[in-house]
């Protein structure tokens, strides 16, 4: 390697270093301190904060930090997955097989096959498929999910994630940690439970239809996991306007409201709360950022200053 690409790449390393992040802070409006947010993309690794000079420094100023969720917390997640696994069950014992007719069942085990190199009607199988029809396509997606990612070394997951590094780093500094979102108590999933098997057949239409539908999901899927891709080129370039401006994005945010608008709006009062009490540290999805009802545009027409942290 000649001297002259030597430094090209050392060049090149440096600007992703001194770049790699969505890092913004928040000023003005009264606040006596600046506070930060740090837009994480979730399948990033926490091994990338140490190369961000303006993120260490953020961190060292914050006295306390919130995430979208405390995950570190074993003994709450625990609790939380038994309720939701509940949830997510048939009634009285039944299974799949109880609720669905046999030409659906076949339907379904052929992608199931197709996805999971499972035989659904396996006869050691059959007895433990007892989840709602709304389940499988989510069960579908994500392992779709997983297997174009292991396709593209781009969002290959290498260690802890980024969200849940920075909790563990501010716990270990013996910060507070807050929660955004509020983990749903048992009894709320239990009322799910009983609302989603009201309306079963609502469920298993909502099922067929994916099924028929399969594989254009699935190019779906696989267009989506390219787009993240190309999302996470630009977190380690620090190049949010294009990040902010794909279509992949900003449909994402516009088709999925209860995922990102209605959560901003909730969240607003409590990041709010929080920077009035102390300079915090936010760490939280990128694609809560954007758009005109994102967390910085929320924060702008509060009265805040919020600016990108670039590299000088």
């Amino acid at each position: 390697m000649s001297k002259k690409t030597l430094i090209t790449l050392f060049l090149l390393l440096a600007t992703i270093n001194a770049n790699a992040q969505f890092l913004f802070r928040i000023s003005g409006n009264k606040l006596k301190e600046p506070s930060y947010i740090l837009g994480s993309l979730h399948t990033l690794p926490g091994s990338l904060l140490d190369s961000i000079p303006a993120y260490l420094e953020a961190e060292a100023r914050c006295k306390q930090l919130y995430a979208e969720l405390d995950l570190s917390d074993q003994q709450k997640i625990n609790d939380l997955k038994t309720a939701g696994q509940h949830a997510m069950t048939l009634p009285d014992g039944k299974t799949i097989f109880d609720v669905m007719d046999k030409d659906q069942i076949e339907m379904l085990n052929t992608r199931f096959r197709e996805v999971f190199q499972v035989n659904l009607t396996d006869s050691v199988m059959k007895t433990s498929w007892n989840y709602q029809p709304a389940i499988f396509p989510a069960t579908i997606n994500i392992a779709i999910t997983m297997q174009e990612m292991m396709k593209n070394p781009e969002l290959a997951i290498t260690g802890m994630p980024i969200d849940m590094v920075c909790v563990n780093r501010a716990k270990e500094r013996g910060l507070n940690v807050g929660n955004l979102d509020e983990i749903q108590p048992q009894d709320s999933l239990a009322k799910k439970r009983d609302t989603m098997n009201e309306n079963l057949n609502i469920q298993i239409d909502s099922l067929m239809a994916y099924l028929n539908d399969f594989d254009q999901r699935k190019q779906g899927i696989i267009n989506e996991i390219s787009s993240a891709a190309q999302s996470t080129k630009q977190w380690k370039t620090g190049d949010y306007n294009s990040f902010a401006n794909t279509d992949f994005w900003m449909k994402q945010v516009e088709n999925q409201p209860g995922i990102f608008k209605i959560r901003n709006e909730k969240w607003l009062p409590k990041i709010e709360a929080a920077m009035s009490e102390m300079p915090t540290l936010f760490v939280f999805g990128a694609g809560h950022l954007i758009g005109t009802n994102g967390i910085i545009q929320l924060l702008r027409d509060a009265g805040y200053d919020v600016e990108q942290i670039k590299k000088q």
